[in-house]
């Protein structure tokens, strides 16, 4: 049976915990063509332990494919 919900547009946007006595989130996004990284509010830089670079790694990862996918679709437009 195919599911009743479903996403409907690919994922833009990933959430990241930071290491910080803080509940600081590091923001990755996909626009056209390109990816932003937005650090916590008032913060210069982040550290992040080994738990975070995995899940740094694989939320770049996701941003890098769909902007390579932005690409090639403005491309062929």
């Amino acid at each position: 049976m195919e599911p009743i919900i479903k996403v409907t547009s690919p994922k833009r946007e990933w959430l990241l915990r930071c290491y910080s006595d803080k509940e600081d989130v590091l923001s990755l996004e996909v626009q056209d063509g390109g990816i932003d990284v937005f650090l916590p509010s008032g913060v210069d830089g982040v550290r992040l332990e080994a738990d975070q670079i995995a899940a740094f790694r694989e939320a770049l990862d996701e941003a890098i494919a769909q902007a390579e996918a932005d690409l090639r679709a403005a491309a062929r437009d």
